[in-house]
């Protein structure tokens, strides 16, 4: 019975990380170049089960006692616990709007940026730009973007910018510079850094290179690849998943106080 009670926990903990999971794929649901992230899930190790028993000895007129043996009945789950969350890095839908310094990707490809502070590197699909105070190319939150070669991209403070599909840079007709875009060899082996950041992690090799089937789109900003429909949908189902996993809680429980506070009486 106790074992009932850790598995409907378990399958409660499931649920509750599949909420969290929905619930941050929905906030994010307008963040430009936002990617969802999935919940695998996956059982708990099985234990083999037996039924244990005296083997009578065959010649009846024999007094031996019989052999203890054990027969295999089966397995016995424990119940179900969260594999992984990992991203899932489809295209999302490309949205023109007019900037100047917005842009985005069209394949696998990501920006480069490096954090001002700490120099840390790191990739995004978020192509919202901006000329910062020191004349180079940044995102909105103040990182560096970075060219292909990783130094910063100076932007004429006047002109107007076209960027072709390579990311080449042009003002007023004079060439700028690049914004560099990079793909990878394994996905799987980024880490999200934020809404929409992502780093390779420690120990893991991601096979950076220079971009080859990634096109660049100036006036235009690439929306999170959330389905709202979809997730509201999957967090109905695992509220209604917490809840079964709750009642199942408390009626092993009532049915454990029922067995201790009986147990033993006498009519």
């Amino acid at each position: 019975m106790i074992r009932g009670l850790y598995t409907s926990a378990a399958g409660a903990m499931v649920a509750e990380a599949m909420i969290d999971n929905v619930s941050n794929n929905l906030a994010n649901s307008s963040t430009n170049g936002f990617k969802r992230t999935l919940l695998q899930v996956e059982s708990q190790p099985q234990t083999e089960i037996y039924r244990f028993q005296t083997d009578a000895g065959q010649d009846p007129t024999n007094r031996l006692p019989g052999v203890s043996v054990q027969q295999p009945i089966g397995t016995l789950g424990s119940g179900s616990d969260v594999y992984a969350t990992p991203t899932n890095f489809e295209q999302g839908q490309i949205a023109i709007n007019g900037n100047s310094y917005s842009f985005a990707l069209s394949g696998p490809g990501f920006f480069a940026i490096q954090d001002p502070t700490s120099g840390q590197i790191s990739y995004t699909r978020d192509g919202s730009f901006q000329r910062s105070a020191d004349g180079t190319l940044t995102t909105i939150d103040g990182a560096t973007v970075l060219d292909p070669a990783g130094h910063s991209i100076p932007m004429p403070a006047l002109g107007k910018v076209e960027v072709d599909t390579q990311g080449n840079i042009n003002v007023d007709g004079v060439t700028s510079g690049q914004i560099g875009t990079f793909e990878f060899n394994n996905v799987n082996a980024l880490q999200p850094q934020g809404a929409t950041a992502y780093t390779v992690i420690p120990g893991q090799t991601a096979g950076i290179r220079p971009a080859t089937q990634t096109s660049v789109l100036q006036y235009a900003e690439e929306k999170s690849n959330g389905d709202v429909v979809k997730s509201i949908v999957d967090l109905i189902t695992a509220e209604r998943w917490f809840d079964a996993n709750e009642k199942s809680i408390s009626t092993q429980d009532d049915a454990s106080n029922q067995a201790i506070a009986t147990v033993g009486r006498t009519s």
